[in-house]
């Protein structure tokens, strides 16, 4: 937690921890949002299983694209929502890490591998930054 005497940019400590709890509360609903969306996407077009048709054929792209303009949302927003959801079942969802950290780990190939990372937090985080799940994935980091 935040000093109180100490300021974070022009808010006192107290405030910032304030505002951190706020947001990581619409982080979490907006990710179960994401997830909606992925998991009605699958809904609409399933993926494909590995060695079976065309993945992505184009009929699976023209009901995605006409479930994106039904719903105001670009077609990669609806493919990235549709895949992170293939890639982690309800159970091993974690409220606490947002979609971009979910969307990441989701490139662990093996589903055990991915599904125990998720929770093997970097040592001394209480939560996944952005980086930290990039590094874990074997992704390149800024």
């Amino acid at each position: 937690m935040v000093e109180e005497t100490r300021k974070v940019g022009a808010v006192s400590g107290s405030r910032y921890a304030e505002i951190v709890a706020e947001l990581r509360g619409e982080v979490e609903e907006r990710t179960r949002g994401q997830f909606a969306v992925g998991d009605r996407a699958l809904e609409v077009e399933p993926l494909s299983p590995p060695g079976g048709p065309a993945a992505e054929s184009v009929g699976p792209q023209q009901s995605l694209a006409q479930l994106a303009q039904d719903i105001g949302l670009p077609l990669p927003a609806i493919q990235q929502a549709r895949w992170t959801a293939s890639r982690w079942p309800v159970d091993q969802r974690r409220r606490a890490e947002s979609f971009a950290v979910h969307w990441v780990l989701a490139g662990i190939e093996d589903e055990d591998e991915r599904f125990g990372a998720i929770d093997d937090l970097p040592e001394g985080k209480s939560r996944w930054t952005l980086d930290d799940a990039k590094r874990r994935a074997g992704r390149e980091t800024q």
